[in-house]
């Protein structure tokens, strides 16, 4: 049996139906619950923060970040439908996603393995898809070297083998592009396809980043693998295409996966990925009249050999599909932009934090020395109007009440952040004997001289201590408001943290199952 046989009778006798994944999918359903119950438990609240202040308005912004995405994560799942549409619509067949630039010969490959499926006597069905629906396309795909595919197409080959052409990543046409992002998740494995002009460029690997991360395996096939050559046809010079060279293949092979495997690494991603890539020439294999060693000379057994190795792995991500879909979404849709949200938000918060930090490190100095300002000259004043009476008493209750009052006035402004409870005003206290002093002076009739320049020094101090006081006590207030918020926002990102770790888990039970 030829190889070509040998390996479209694999593919009939595939059995890709998925196996039952619903305790994993009732997993995901419950961690995504829990996600939401989390991140509404560890809101900030903001206690003891000015609503109006950058700290409130920072915590409460992040609030409503996270609330938002959790209010758009039941839409989100709406994006995911033309994939789980296009999966579900060909459960039962493994689904290789053709990849390639527009002048990559996709059409034409896949044109010639459909022919090659029917003269085994396979069923082949062409298809595009429009508006959602399938319509058939029994001329089969338009070859040419400008951009002909305009939608997504595919091809049944037989009952098992699903191949669909899309428009490339790198369209011209933006449309064609976000088609092909659109449908990426519902295939199980990639053949990237790129001409032996131009092999390998490993940028277009970028658009499947996401599926190669998502563990799909990757052949690189170099397509247009011939070459012009001279040759003397009765006694006239022409020009033939004949297939290049096993060493050129070679070199370019070798190139292809050199840089391939180094842009996986640089993702971070496992070279196991990476499938020995191969060359073949659809031309060369058209055009050879013996059939089986035209197919062999252009590199088409060797594509057969990859591809049957390749359902291997296929396989085993189509069993598990259904999930996988529903995980990949969760991680994609719903965690990183979470995550993304929640570090950019902590973030600015940490900021603010810091700098209400620095303002608490020098605020009892301010606070200490702005109200001794502001008090101290109304201190004469208030010494005269009880200096008749030598009301020390009255003297320490009204200057009290101006300390309490510029006290009060000042710290909304150092502490503009925060919800202050203002202490009781100081009582200024004086020892036993300061106090007026009256001098009597000579003379009958004469009024005595009261002096109050001890009495002054000693207020004057009385009221730096007490300012000190009512500093020192709202200061503490403060920083046990930000100590409250900075844990609040670690218990918040704990929190997620928490939730990316239980996913990890989850995610690592349904790869091993």
């Amino acid at each position: 049996m030829s190889v070509e046989s040998t390996f479209i009778k694999a593919v009939a006798q595939l059995n890709p139906a998925s196996q039952d994944r619903q305790p994993a999918i009732a997993r995901m359903e419950q961690w995504l619950a829990d996600l939401g119950q989390k991140t509404v438990a560890q809101s900030l609240s903001g206690t003891a923060l000015v609503e109006q202040g950058t700290l409130a308005q920072s915590a409460q912004q992040l609030n409503q970040q996270l609330q938002a995405q959790r209010e758009a994560w039941a839409a989100s799942w709406s994006a995911l439908a033309p994939a789980q549409e296009l999966a579900d619509r060909f459960r039962d067949r493994i689904m290789l996603l053709v990849f390639g630039s527009f002048n990559a010969g996709k059409s034409s490959l896949c044109n010639f393995l459909a022919d090659r499926f029917r003269r085994q006597g396979h069923s082949v069905d062409f298809f595009r898809l429009a508006d959602g629906q399938m319509q058939p396309m029994p001329e089969g795909f338009q070859e040419g070297a400008t951009e002909t595919t305009v939608a997504l197409q595919g091809v049944c080959l037989g009952e098992k083998l699903v191949l669909l052409d899309t428009p490339g990543l790198h369209s011209a046409n933006a449309h064609n592009a976000a088609l092909t992002q659109q449908f990426l998740e519902s295939t199980d494995a990639l053949l990237w396809l790129s001409s032996s002009s131009a092999p390998g460029q490993v940028q277009e690997l970028g658009d499947l980043l996401v599926e190669l991360r998502r563990n799909k395996p990757l052949l690189p096939v170099i397509t247009r693998s011939d070459r012009i050559e001279e040759d003397e046809i009765d006694d006239e010079i022409v020009k033939v295409l004949c297939n290049k060279t096993a060493d050129n293949r070679q070199l370019q092979e070798e190139d292809v996966m050199t840089r391939a495997a180094q842009a996986l690494n640089h993702w971070g991603l496992s070279r196991d990925l990476l499938k020995p890539a191969l060359s073949l020439s659809v031309h060369m294999a058209r055009s050879q009249q013996d059939e089986d060693q035209g197919l062999e000379q252009a590199g088409f057994e060797r594509l057969y050999l990859a591809v049957q190795n390749l359902l291997t792995p296929a396989l085993a991500y189509k069993q598990r599909k259904p999930a996988e879909l529903q995980l990949h979404h969760i991680e994609e849709a719903i965690l990183s932009p979470l995550m993304q949200t929640l570090e950019q938000g902590a973030a600015q918060l940490r900021q603010r934090i810091e700098e209400q930090t620095v303002v608490l490190q020098g605020a009892v100095q301010v606070l200490t020395e702005g109200t001794w300002r502001r008090v101290v000259p109304q201190l004469p004043e208030v010494l005269e109007e009880h200096a008749a009476q030598q009301d020390v008493a009255a003297v320490r209750t009204e200057l009290g009440q101006n300390i309490g009052k510029a006290f009060a006035e000042l710290s909304q402004t150092v502490l503009v952040n925060f919800q202050l409870t203002q202490p009781d005003v100081p009582t200024l206290n004086l020892p036993a004997h300061i106090g007026y002093e009256v001098f009597q002076e000579q003379g009958e009739g004469q009024a005595p001289l009261i002096d109050y320049n001890r009495l002054y020094m000693s207020l004057s101090d009385g009221v730096m201590t007490g300012a000190q006081e009512l500093a020192e006590q709202v200061v503490e207030q403060a920083e046990q408001s930000l100590e409250q918020l900075k844990q609040e926002l670690i218990g918040l990102e704990n929190a997620v943290a928490d939730q990316a770790q239980a996913l990890e888990a989850i995610k690592r039970q349904l790869h091993a199952a």
